[in-house]
């Protein structure tokens, strides 16, 4: 398996996730290579995860820098209180 970068582009891990799925799905692997695809999908999908918190958060902070962000309980959950107006 390929060593993941942390910096790869969103975009990248997602086509390469698609690619993973796509191997996954049509089903002419041996077992050792689909659960190295398997472990490499659940890392890069990690990683997609973590890019989209961390956008959410700063769409957050933008929001809340020009006034338009509203607190509720469901951004209280995700952000532990960081949107919450002083």
């Amino acid at each position: 398996m390929c060593e993941l970068q942390r910096d790869i582009k969103f975009e990248d891990a997602m086509r390469r996730l698609e690619e993973i799925v796509k191997n996954l799905e049509e089903g002419n692997l041996s077992l050792e290579e689909a659960i190295e695809l398997y472990e490499e999908g659940i890392k890069l999908t990690k990683i997609c995860n973590d890019i989209l918190r961390s956008v959410e958060k700063r769409v957050v902070l933008i929001e809340k820098l020009n006034g338009e962000y509203v607190q509720d309980d469901i951004t209280d959950d995700i952000y532990g209180g960081l949107g919450q107006r002083e």
